[in-house]
């Protein structure tokens, strides 16, 4: 019986081990300019990170950009996790970034850099060639 629960003990351990969502900070910036209009700017934030989010449960992708353009407070973001993280770790790492990202409150621009990922948005462009 003890070694029963031993081995099942174990086993137990080695899989809470394996996963490493990569949600220790390293750095976080916030921009020195407020939005304009704080309810388009939440709207176009939300629906910029859900549009993250979506990417990244979807498609597996390790790189995502999205953007939200309506109205003054457009908001483009850019999200990047290691290529050796699971999709399921990449994404709780995108959760804790993209809740520790709103301590900028209505800047209109943040980074949060973690050891796993990271994640910017800004009102410039984000496309890339």
């Amino acid at each position: 019986m003890f070694n029963a629960v031993v081995v099942i003990t174990w086993c137990f351990m080695l899989n809470m081990g394996v996963s490493d969502p990569g949600i220790n900070m390293l750095s976080q910036g916030c921009s020195y300019y407020n939005v304009g209009s704080v309810s388009n700017f939440n709207s176009n934030l939300n629906i910029t990170f859900g549009l993250v989010r979506t990417d990244l449960m979807n498609s597996g992708k390790k790189f995502v950009t999205e953007q939200s353009l309506s109205g003054p407070d457009s908001v483009y973001a850019m999200f990047q996790c290691r290529d050796y993280m699971s999709a399921a770790d990449c994404i709780a790492c995108f959760s804790a970034a993209s809740t520790q990202i709103r301590n900028c409150s209505v800047a209109n621009g943040a980074r949060v850099v973690y050891d796993g990922c990271f994640l910017r948005y800004f009102p410039g462009s984000c496309k890339l060639s």
